[in-house]
């Protein structure tokens, strides 16, 4: 999916230890229709945040370790961490829009995050 990475389970838990960008974690499943329908809109997210988050996805079909081990009962399901720490979710589907004011708002008010990593606009609002 557009240079969206992919990981598996052992992948995703040594890149946490490692990166230090914000990362968006997507879990999903080949049957998922929401997932086929929020494609695009992940793709604009990226687009719209920049280098400094990570798009990741995790197919819950082949890779159930890390599923299980956030509590992942349904797909797509979104989760955020940031500095290797889980700062926040989201289940179901979600526009750009929401994704990006989401991502933005994580990581101004959580202290896992660095203070001042990106300019505050909220003029769009999560629609």
């Amino acid at each position: 999916m557009n240079d969206i990475r992919g990981v598996s389970d052992e992948l995703f838990s040594d890149l946490l230890r490692k990166e230090n960008k914000f990362i968006v974690l997507e879990f999903w499943s080949p049957g998922c229709s929401v997932c086929k329908e929020v494609e695009p809109e992940l793709v604009k997210a990226k687009k719209d945040l920049g280098p400094d988050t990570m798009f990741m996805r995790v197919n819950t079909d082949h890779n159930n370790k890390l599923a299980t081990k956030y509590q992942v009962t349904g797909t797509p399901t979104f989760l955020f961490f940031c500095k290797g720490q889980k700062v926040g979710g989201i289940i179901g589907y979600v526009n750009a829009t929401v994704l990006r004011n989401t991502v933005n708002d994580l990581i101004r008010h959580s202290i896992s995050c660095p203070p001042g990593k990106r300019p505050s606009y909220e003029m769009d609002g999560y629609g």
